[in-house]
């Protein structure tokens, strides 16, 4: 008996033994499995240099020099001590004739006309002489209409070119000489462009013809100006000059038209894509103004304060609504969120204005929105973007004597929970924040350099519209709305002490 114990007792210990190997192999093996690793890519062809000669070489002959000629006129000079050209050279340095202030032209006299030359690049974009480029390329010299263009080709020729059709928004312009059998480029697509891929730019900077230089695409979607284009970024050197000529790929294809650069960086230069001008050339062709879809709001980042007031991760928060314009007519309010546009995902608002620019007013497009944590589309027919800024927004909300204190007897600190303060509109605060007169609500008196109120712009002299969605008149109305926000996210509808630009701001609590 005592045999078969020991036996039994062997085999359990040895049992247990393979167990615990068994165990501790298991533990190395999902240990191993579960090892985080660094990211690393397996590129393919580093045994070759991008073919950067050969789209210099072969798209070299496709891209011109422009230059526009005006003649401007100036106020003729007079010596004021009568001395002749080489008295005044000696004592003034050359050009000492050329318009001064102070030594103006004797009355009715004459003004002499004086040459004023720019120039940019441009691009061929068919055999029989279409060329795109910059509008500001193209423009007369302090906007004089008179202004003749010259084209340069690669061989040397020259030509006098005809402007088809210009966009001044994307900046963008169709020309035309009287040429056959050019060579020519073709637009690529910028959208399928990523982020580090090589890109080639040539034009005449600083009067070089016929320059290259290579980069690669350091970002894509851009906004450095108030119009519609979301710029691509290259690292391509770009110069005074460049303006107007073409940014292509590896494959020789247009993706961008080279545009501005940031002159306190280096290497930072930005082109228009080429799916935007691709959506604008029927209509420069025709020699029409460019039509594009229009909403009438303005849109906002869904930040954190949105998020957790309005219950939504991602979208577009419309911040105000212009009255009489698409977005009000069909129903759209001030702090829905707009996800979709057609069933594609909006996350930010340059891919809202993008989006909507992309479509002709009177297009009919489907917005999918939130509103008190609902889903639900609206239907809206596009407005025309050339009524931007036609509208005369007016707040049309009625004031009121000041009342104080909230409805349920309460004082509520907004200095201590938001970091700012508020008071009543008053001829005095008007006058002394230069309020016009057309403004409705509470002015800020005092924002904490420690809150997040400072971060998001608030200033005295803001004038607060609306909490939430509820209009205020006054103190009392505001600390009413403002208690409802329950020191979480406070949204407020925002306006100047003047000018016509209003928007909604998500603020934190301190």
């Amino acid at each position: 008996m005592n045999r078969q114990v020991k036996q039994v007792l062997l085999l359990s210990a040895f049992a247990a033994t393979c167990m615990g190997v068994g165990m501790g192999l298991s533990h190395h093996w999902i240990a191993s499995a579960q090892e985080e690793k660094p990211v690393t890519v397996n590129p393919a062809g580093l045994d070759r240099l991008p073919p950067v000669a050969e789209v210099a070489d072969k798209l070299n002959p496709t891209v011109v020099a422009i230059t526009s000629t005006s003649f401007v006129k100036t106020p003729r000079m007079v010596d004021p001590f009568g001395g002749g050209d080489d008295f005044f050279n000696f004592f003034f340095g050359p050009g000492h004739g050329q318009p001064r202030p102070g030594l103006p032209s004797p009355h009715g006299q004459q003004d002499d006309e004086r040459r004023a030359e720019s120039g940019g690049s441009g691009v061929l974009i068919s055999a029989d002489g279409e060329i795109l480029t910059n509008n500001h390329v193209i423009e007369g010299y302090r906007g004089a209409l008179d202004n003749t263009l010259e084209v340069k080709t690669s061989d040397g020729k020259s030509y006098k070119a005809k402007v088809l059709g210009r966009d001044k928004e994307l900046d963008i312009a169709l020309v035309k000489i009287d040429a056959n059998h050019l060579p020519f480029a073709k637009l690529g697509d910028s959208d399928a462009m990523r982020i580090g891929e090589w890109v080639v730019a040539i034009g005449n900077p600083l009067g070089l013809d016929h320059t290259v230089t290579a980069g690669i695409i350091s970002a894509k979607g851009r906004t450095v100006t108030t119009g519609i284009s979301s710029f691509l970024q290259t690292d391509a050197a770009i110069n005074r000059g460049n303006s107007g000529g073409p940014l292509l790929n590896l494959r020789g294809e247009i993706i961008g038209i080279n545009t501005m650069i940031r002159a306190d960086g280096q290497n930072i230069g930005f082109a228009v894509p080429s799916t935007m001008i691709q959506r604008a050339l029927k209509d420069l062709r025709a020699g029409r103004a460019v039509s594009r879809g229009f909403l009438g709001l303005q849109p906002a980042d869904l930040e954190k304060g949105f998020q957790e007031a309005l219950g939504v991760k991602s979208g577009v928060v419309v911040s105000d609504v212009t009255k009489g314009q698409a977005a009000e007519k069909a129903g759209v309010q001030r702090l829905d969120v707009i996800t979709a546009v057609d069933g594609k995902p909006i996350a930010r608002p340059v891919e809202l204005v993008e989006t909507i620019a992309g479509h002709r007013a009177g297009d009919v497009v489907k917005l999918s929105i939130v509103r008190d944590r609902k889903s639900r589309e609206v239907t809206v027919t596009l407005g025309d973007r050339k009524s931007l800024g036609s509208e005369n927004e007016q707040d049309e909300q009625k004031g009121g004597p000041a009342q104080g204190e909230p409805k349920d007897g309460k004082s509520f600190n907004t200095e201590k929970i938001y970091g700012f303060t508020v008071e009543n509109l008053t001829a005095a605060n008007r006058q002394a924040y230069n309020i016009a007169d057309d403004r409705k609500g509470v002015v800020v008196t005092f924002v904490a350099a420690r809150s997040d109120a400072a971060e998001k712009g608030l200033v005295a002299g803001i004038v607060i519209n609306a909490v939430g969605t509820k209009s205020v008149a006054n103190v009392h109305e505001f600390s009413a709305e403002a208690a409802k926000a329950n020191g979480k996210a406070m949204l407020l509808l925002i306006q100047g002490p003047s000018g016509p630009g209003k928007g909604t701001v998500a603020i934190l609590p301190r």
